[in-house]
């Protein structure tokens, strides 16, 4: 009976045969033989998001890990999609962390003269003859139309605009942010350049 769960017999069994005899029964061989199958598949993702094969390795191992807790605690209608969804997420988390730079934290009020100045001086808009700009500043919502006005074309800081608006200086910085990116996708689609 037992030759059922050697290795070099994984047709035997079907995926949902050998994870509910795990689930029933928690023994390991059974999720070994299973995981076994998908090894490679594991591996690729891995190896696709990790690009090293030395870390990719370990993270087959410590997904194999992860799985005998996880496989028991939940409902799995297909294996092999959520076995796949479950090793791109661990590597996933696995390269954040390993590529997380460290930030000093620097309050608002303490980057306005930067933003305010060097910023502003870094925006290139189209010719006085291209209307491209002003119809683009009109679609934007007006939140970010004025702030993204006042920031680059009256080169107010955030600070500044926080003020004349009443709104906390964050919410400027997202502001000017999001209508930038609007501004930009908005030239792009009618040709005209924005260097931002």
């Amino acid at each position: 009976m037992f030759q059922f769960f050697r290795s070099d017999t994984p047709g035997q069994w079907t995926d949902e045969a050998l994870l509910a005899r795990y689930q029933s029964s928690g023994e390991a061989r059974y999720l070994g033989v299973l995981y076994e199958r998908y090894m490679p598949m594991v591996y690729g993702v891995c190896l696709k998001i990790l690009r090293d094969p030395g870390k990719s390795e370990d993270a087959v191992m410590s997904i194999y890990e992860e799985l005998v807790r996880k496989a028991r605690e939940h409902q799995v209608e297909s294996f092999r999609g959520w076995l796949y969804v479950l090793a791109r997420n661990h590597c996933l988390m696995e390269w954040r962390k390993n590529h997380r730079r460290p930030t000093d934290y620097h309050a608002p009020e303490d980057m306005v003269h930067y933003d305010a100045v060097e910023a502003a001086f870094e925006v290139e808009l189209p010719g006085a003859e291209d209307k491209s700009l002003e119809k683009c500043l009109e679609q934007l919502p007006a939140n970010q139309r004025t702030s993204v006005q006042m920031f680059y074309l009256e080169e107010k800081s955030y600070k500044e605009i926080a003020g004349l608006l009443a709104e906390e200086v964050g919410k400027i910085r997202s502001y000017i942010q999001n209508g930038r990116r609007n501004l930009k996708i908005c030239l792009e689609k009618t040709g005209a350049g924005l260097k931002l």
